[in-house]
């Protein structure tokens, strides 16, 4: 340590001090910049850590925050590593005014952290102290400056706990300085911090301590002659309090006292008022407001609040916010004077509303707000119209509202839909008058508008009572055409509509009666469908009670599906047929569909392979759906299976093994189907075992050897119960024997030739036994031949050259006809 740079610190800081205390700070900043200087030379913390303390409190003084901040985070740090280096009333201090230079860096987690810090130390102070009003003082303002960085980090609980322990601390020196402004101005800051605090938002203050607090709040104010623009937002808050307590009646009092606080400065000095906590507070007496059902007591309150609004808006004229305050305010008055049967005193209000509102929605073009706002008023204001008793005044004001809203350049549906509404009422007084003209012309302005309405947003609910008026006023000028257009339209918007069904009926039998005489098929075919199109529409817009258009639509839809079917439009006439069906519950276009279908079959039997191949997958298709409305039919389930399987064939003959068995092995669950539907039908049984044993032929095919197996002895065993079940049926023993041969040829082939030749005299023996019975017939003689030759091979191979070459010689024989 260098004695001479500690002697030179504590030289320069006497100094500094000294310097301070006359007020001379430019030289006292100059001789703590050398005392830190020399402090640091001196390796003395105790020394530095006061210098850095004091110079720092000098330059924040001198707003000079950011070196100030640096130099109370050294002497921090210094602390850190001893407390004792300073007092507790110094530690304290510097930590309550580094708090303060850390919040107006934005750092406020750090200076949160500092401010706790400094009130812990007071605190501890305090308790030693208790009489010490310096340290009292101190620690209030630091608990103040902490409650308003936690309140402002809406740390809302805290902020208020720290509030009211400054409170309290506060009041403890009330007798010794109750007298003193300082001391009065400081706890009616402390007390405005407290009710800023919205109580809702602040789970330890209850109501009632919240009303103390603001009726000591208002006291000290008036006794002080103090003016506080926060005693509104306070009464607000005290408000919310009592609304939350179920309180209404008190709260809206509160609210009104606010209010009159407002207006009373207001009055005084317009720019000196908040205008938002104003609005906010006209918010709050509007909503309250709305369980009111008294309506002299609302006329009253709406009294108010208008009042006030007015007060707002000629204070800025131009802002449109406070325009529709007094717009929104003349509008509810109005309405409550319109049910108090005050016609013309509530029209007079509304007027003005729409006035004001209209003058807003020129000069706001994209304030969605506002134009809903707009509208609602102008159709209070529709609503007064109505309630005119003559027709010709309610065209007037018809007229001049009209006027009012083509004043307004905006563009809008929602502009846009009240004036056709407008034109939709002048229109229907005009044809109560038989100005039927004037009344079309008025209802096809209006309908054009809701038909813009509904290409743009799908709403079409305005249309029914103007497409209603245009067609009686079109029958009334004799329009009939039109009048049918519009009804179908109207139909169309209004399914269970009635007055206008049977004169669409009437029309449509008229045009069906002249298709049937029309002698060219096409035409007549595009006759039909023209009008089965109406009828369909028709049929599904309105309910067909008496069954009057069901019966014309599967007429015409049967006569066309006829028309298709000579004219060779097979497929369209297949769809027809199906639809029709798809509506019967007596499947009496089933024979016709069948028919159809197994004509398709037909086709699809003599086209090459991917042509047959589509006509199968759509026959497919078909029976699918067939068989969704008619499981129960044998025909169908057999006809599908069949089609499956034919394609199954299809794809093995295009060498698409995998998709092949896909498909074969569906057509086996088709069939399986067929067999439980149909236990005692031999044939799905039949196409079962002859289905396996293609789909073990695929699988040798492709070497999966267990696969093959498998499916070889479900087929073998298949037959073997149809043989079973029938031993005189040749077919089933021919195809058991086929099969064997076939398992002979799977053996032989993966190199099991004892395997091979057992399946081989297995087959050779069935078809034996079925030559027997017809010695001549010249398939079984080839069956046995095939056999004995696959034998003779087998043997062959497995060295019995002897016993192949008997095999082959007896083949031979056999085939020759040689007994």
């Amino acid at each position: 340590m260098s004695k001479r740079a500690r002697d030179m610190a504590f030289r320069h800081f006497n100094k500094g001090v000294s310097l301070i205390e006359k007020g001379l700070h430019e030289d006292a900043l100059e001789n703590l910049k050398q005392a830190e200087e020399q402090a640091k030379g001196a390796e003395s913390p105790q020394i530095l850590v006061a210098v850095l303390q004091t110079y720092a409190d000098l330059l924040y003084s001198h707003d000079q925050k950011e070196e100030a901040l640096e130099r109370y985070i050294s002497a921090s740090e210094i602390l850190e590593e001893n407390p004792k280096y300073m007092s507790p009333e110094q530690r304290a201090s510097m930590f309550s005014n580094m708090a303060t230079a850390l919040e107006d860096s934005s750092r406020k987690e750090e200076a949160r952290n500092k401010y706790k810090i400094s009130a812990q130390i007071y605190r501890e102070l305090i308790e030693k102290e208790p009489s010490n009003t310096s340290h009292v003082s101190n620690a209030v303002s630091t608990l103040n400056n902490m409650g308003a960085l936690l309140a402002e980090m809406r740390e809302n609980d805290d902020a208020l706990r720290i509030f009211e322990e400054a409170f309290k601390l506060h009041e403890k020196t009330a007798e010794s300085k109750k007298e003193d402004a300082e001391y009065q101005l400081k706890r009616i800051t402390i007390l405005e911090n407290l009710l800023n605090i919205p109580i809702e938002s602040a789970t330890g203050l209850e109501e009632g301590r919240y009303g103390q607090l603001l009726e000591m709040y208002l006291e000290e104010t008036r006794a002080n002659n103090v003016v506080s623009l926060d005693v509104p937002t306070a009464l607000q808050n005290f408000a919310h309090a009592l609304e939350n307590e179920g309180k209404h009646d008190a709260a809206f009092m509160k609210l009104q006292e606010a209010l009159e606080n407002i207006s009373t400065h207001f009055d005084e000095d317009p720019e000196s008022v908040n205008r938002k906590i104003a609005i906010k507070i006209l918010r709050d007496m509007n909503r309250m407001l709305e369980n009111e059902e008294n309506s002299e007591i609302l006329l009253e309150k709406y009294g108010s609040i208008l009042e006030m609004s007015r007060k707002l808006l000629a204070s800025m004229p131009s802002n449109t916010s406070y325009q529709l305050n007094v717009a929104f305010s003349l509008d509810i008055i109005g309405n409550l004077l319109k049910e108090a049967g005050r016609i013309e005193e509530a029209m007079q209000r509304i007027e003005e509303s729409v006035d004001i509102t209209l003058q807003v929605l020129e000069s706001e073009h994209d304030d969605s707000s506002s134009l809903q706002a707009g509208v609602s008023i102008i159709e209070d204001m529709l609503a007064l119209i109505e309630l005119a008793d003559d027709a010709d005044t309610k065209l007037n004001l018809y007229s001049n509202l009209e006027e009012k809203i083509k004043t307004v350049s905006q563009e809008s549906l929602e502009l846009g839909l009240i004036s056709a509404g407008i034109c939709h009422e002048a229109g229907k007084i005009l044809a109560e008058k038989s100005a039927y003209s004037e009344a079309l012309e008025y209802f096809n302005r209006a309908i054009s508008t809701y038909e813009t309405v509904r290409h743009a947003t799908g709403d079409d609910s305005k249309m029914n009572d103007v497409l209603e008026n245009i067609a009686k006023t079109q029958l009334s000028l004799g329009l009939n055409d039109d009048a049918l257009l519009s009804y179908m339209q109207l139909v169309k918007t209004e399914p269970f509509g009635k007055g206008y069904i049977d004169r669409i009926n009437e029309i449509l039998l008229e045009k069906e009666k002249k298709a049937d005489s029309t002698g060219n098929v096409e035409i007549l075919k595009k006759e039909y469908e023209n009008i089965l199109e109406i009828r369909t529409e028709l049929l599904g817009l309105v309910p067909d009670e008496n069954e009057k258009n069901v019966a014309g639509i599967r007429e015409l839809q049967g006569k066309i599906a006829d028309i298709m079917v000579a004219m060779g439009q097979t497929r369209e006439a297949l769809q027809a047929y199906e639809q029709l069906q798809e509506m019967d519950t007596k499947n009496t276009y089933l024979s016709k569909i069948v028919k159809l279908l197994e004509r398709l079959k037909t086709s699809a039997d003599q086209q090459p392979g991917a042509e047959g191949l589509e006509i199968f997958e759509f026959l497919l298709s078909k029976y699918n759906k067939l068989m969704e409305m008619n499981g129960n039919d044998v025909s169908i389930l057999a006809n599908r299976a069949a089609v499956i399987e034919n394609i199954a064939y299809v794809l093995s003959e295009k060498g698409e093994t995998e998709e092949s068995g896909y498909m074969y092995n569906y057509a086996l669950d088709a069939y399986a189907g067929l067999a439980d539907l149909e236990p005692e039908s031999v044939f799905p049984v039949e196409r079962i075992a002859a289905l396996h044993a293609r789909i073990a032929e695929l699988a040798a095919s492709r070497n999966d050897s267990d696969e093959a197996r498998s499916r070889y002895e479900m087929s073998l065993d298949t037959y073997r119960s149809l043989m079973n079940a029938n031993p005189s049926n040749t077919e089933h023993q021919l195809d058991y024997a086929g099969v064997l041969d076939g398992v002979g040829s799977f053996f032989l082939s993966i190199g099991m030739h004892a395997e091979a030749k057992k399946s081989y005299e297995n087959a050779l023996k069935t078809f034996a036994g079925i030559m027997e019975l017809e010695p001549e017939n010249l398939t079984y003689r080839s069956n046995v031949t095939i056999s004995l030759e696959n034998l003779g091979y087998t043997l062959e191979l497995m060295g019995r050259k002897e016993d192949a070459s008997w095999m082959y010689e007896n083949a031979r024989k056999i085939k020759d006809g040689i007994e």
